[in-house]
């Protein structure tokens, strides 16, 4: 398949990125500074631009079979520290632009990563851990709501996966999913595992238009 893929320099998008080529996907990589990410042969392209910027993401999005979405805006590494863009809308205002360019070039697979404790996985989570996380993370959770409202108002074929606390742990195969499946604090996947998720979905016709829960 020709994916693209959003976020690409994150730590979860690094890993769709490897996995994707690794599995013989042609890939793009959609990143604000190529300097970030290594070539790697004729299987991965770089387009360069602003996720903010209408115009950059259209640019990018033709030819494509599906989109991953790993847009954050709180990078967990130190080195990351001054690419951190805390209250700006990177993802909501990023993701209504990527759904955009979709509909103008027929693209209708869109898997996108999201959190826990927004939309109904609030009610999932056990002792009070969505209004913990709300409370450390509001308006990180805010804007993940607001792309969440995006991407169920869209009409492309949906999937938004809600990892829970994510660690840098190598892949483990082991990941449980639902739309209802619970989760605490002390609940955790590794970046490894979600992207892994991520890209088997894309084929997987069983999530479309789901939200789903995931933790190992």
């Amino acid at each position: 398949m020709r994916l693209l893929i959003f976020g690409a320099t994150g730590e979860t998008g690094q890993h769709l990125v490897r996995l994707s080529l690794s599995q013989g996907h042609r890939v793009t990589a959609f990143v604000r500074d190529p300097t970030r990410i290594a070539p790697a042969g004729q299987q991965l392209e770089i387009a360069v631009g602003d996720v903010m910027q209408p115009t950059s993401v259209e640019a990018a999005l033709s030819v494509h079979d599906a989109v991953l979405c790993a847009l954050g805006t709180m990078p967990a590494g130190k080195a990351d520290r001054l690419r951190r863009q805390p209250n700006v809308p990177v993802c909501s205002v990023g993701t209504k632009n990527i759904l955009q360019a979709m509909s103008s070039h027929g693209c209708s697979r869109i898997v996108v990563e999201s959190s826990t404790s927004v939309g109904d996985s609030r009610l999932t989570g056990g002792l009070g851990a969505a209004a913990v996380v709300r409370s450390l993370l509001k308006a990180v959770m805010e804007d993940k709501e607001l792309q969440e409202a995006e991407i169920r108002a869209s009409t492309t074929d949906w999937t938004i996966i809600r990892p829970v606390r994510l660690t840098n742990k190598p892949a483990s195969g082991n990941v449980q999913s639902g739309e209802r499946l619970s989760w605490g604090l002390l609940s955790s996947i590794s970046r490894a595992d979600t992207a892994a998720f991520m890209l088997s979905s894309v084929n997987d016709p069983d999530t479309f238009r789901k939200s789903l829960t995931i933790k190992s």
